[in-house]
């Protein structure tokens, strides 16, 4: 599909409305569902519905933004959730569709907008639960530790605090070190410099079937951006039994493959190749199963990315963060459509003082904590 350049620039600055500061908390389920009701009943040009439910009992919504026959329109998609510990997706999606309908509606005149706020939404309500940990995927029991049992071996929140946390025991077998820079950062001792090992490190909780491995085999679930089909990593933890085997997966490219006008997914997670683009391989690009962005679509894609450097002046943005199955290189390289995504957000690189031991490496980690530090967090280790 051949897309004009200066249509392109208009949704892309559109989509800049998103970059922004706030001070609340984010939306469990119910909360966001009532938002996005209060947006299709405000407007018109706004309509909402539940492509499906996960294994959890949570919708899937479907904002359509639009005005007259919306599916003929020229339409992107909007979708945020992707990553289910990246909860700044869903805000970030659901605050688009916001700005659109609050300052830029004229748009709808001549573009459609399919917005996802959460595709998954099992896994991002962990966040909201009494006992909280970073969680990737739905509701579906897994036997990630493939022994015949289903989540036998969970976190468990040893000190009542009520999350679930990192612990550390010292031990001469160990393969761990602390950070020259922050002894509370972990690393791998690498033994090529000659380091050797002082701890081992594992989640909160026991090792409940005496496998000596602990919480292997927890509420693991299938991870969305580990379910599509390109480059689907088979046999992995959280990628399911096979390709596209879970409801919220399945309905989503259901309902896009009978979406001939969208030209354009734009995806709010980890990956990101709006601060870096895409670049053009002419060897992957010639394979018979293409595995590079192609000659055309890198310049459009750099187009883009210009763009969003410019208005954003963040720096140091972090890797992209792409990996087997995930969404946003199915929408470029199997639905064949333009695919563009961000994090939203990243923590500032701190500048090193003459009081601070140097982060050489960079670990990101030690950047968070001094960030962390500087602008007043509370409670942040």
């Amino acid at each position: 599909m051949r897309i004009n350049r200066n249509k392109f620039g208009l949704i892309a600055a559109l989509l800049l409305l998103v970059h922004f500061t706030w001070a609340q908390d984010y939306n469990n389920a119910s909360q966001l569902a009532q938002r996005l009701r209060g947006l299709a009943n405000s407007s018109d040009a706004a309509t909402l519905k539940s492509i499906a439910k996960t294994e959890g009992g949570k919708d899937i919504w479907m904002l359509t933004l639009g005005n007259g026959d919306v599916d003929t329109k020229p339409a992107m998609v909007i979708v945020g959730g992707v990553e289910g510990a990246h909860l700044l997706g869903v805000e970030l999606a659901t605050r688009f569709a916001e700005g659109i309908l609050a300052d830029n509606e004229d748009v709808l005149e001549t573009t459609t907008f399919y917005v996802f706020p959460n595709m998954s939404p099992d896994a991002t309500e962990q966040y909201f639960a009494k006992l909280k940990y970073q969680r990737s995927g739905n509701a579906n029991q897994t036997d990630d530790d493939r022994d015949g049992s289903l989540n036998e071996d969970p976190y468990e929140d040893l000190n009542g605090d009520g999350l679930v946390t990192w612990m550390r025991v010292e031990d001469a077998t160990g393969d761990w070190i602390t950070h020259p820079a922050d002894d509370r950062v972990m690393i791998k001792a690498d033994k090529n410099k000659g380091e050797k090992g002082k701890y081992k490190i594992f989640t909160e909780g026991r090792d409940n079937d005496k496998d000596g491995a602990f919480n292997e085999d927890g509420e693991g679930g299938i991870h969305f951006r580990k379910n599509f089909t390109y480059n689907y990593p088979y046999f992995v933890p959280g990628s399911g039994e096979h390709s596209v085997s879970e409801k919220e997966n399945r309905a989503m490219l259901d309902l896009l493959y009978t979406k001939w006008n969208v030209y354009g997914v734009f995806t709010f997670g980890p990956g990101n190749n709006l601060s870096s683009p895409w670049k053009y391989n002419r060897g992957g690009a010639s394979k018979r199963v293409v595995t590079s962005v192609l000659s055309g679509d890198a310049k459009l894609n750099k187009f883009a990315s210009d763009a969003y450097n410019d208005a954003i002046e963040m720096k140091n943005a972090p890797a992209s963060g792409q990996q087997g199955g995930d969404f946003l290189q199915w929408a470029y390289f199997h639905f064949g459509r333009l695919s563009l995504g961000t994090p939203g957000w990243w923590v500032p690189t701190v500048k090193e003082g003459e009081d601070m031991t140097p982060n050489k490496d960079k670990n990101v980690e030690v950047n968070f904590l001094r960030w962390a530090a500087q602008v007043n967090i509370q409670d942040y280790f």
